[in-house]
């Protein structure tokens, strides 16, 4: 049986890591199972919209900069200068909020 799967690119996506995603384009509509000459039957698979959809996003991802340079250098700056004054609080505020949601999210997933 041979398995034909059509919309699909088969260049490679980096993801920054030591894996490659399939790059996915449009498909066409699935078909139900044909039988050919030869006797080996053929199946052809649709991907959905929301494969498309995230594959799109990982390409506009992939276009973007891993770090906002302009944003490092304002900062960098903005230290050298002594400008650049943390507040504590504030950040310990953030990273209980964030140990909260993380927590929140995942009892959900346990739900």
């Amino acid at each position: 049986m041979t398995i034909r799967i059509k919309g699909g690119d088969t260049s490679a996506v980096e993801t920054g890591s030591s894996r490659a995603l399939e790059r996915v384009r449009s498909a066409a509509p699935a078909t139900s199972a044909t039988n050919t000459a030869s006797g080996t039957t053929t199946e052809s698979i649709s991907i959905t919209d929301t494969a498309r959809r995230l594959a799109a996003l990982q390409e506009t991802i992939a276009g973007m900069p891993d770090v906002d340079a302009a944003r490092v250098t304002e900062l960098r700056q903005a230290i050298e200068r002594g400008q650049y004054h943390a507040n504590p609080e504030k950040i310990a505020n953030r990273l209980m909020q964030l140990e909260r949601d993380l927590a929140d999210a995942s009892q959900r997933r346990k739900s």
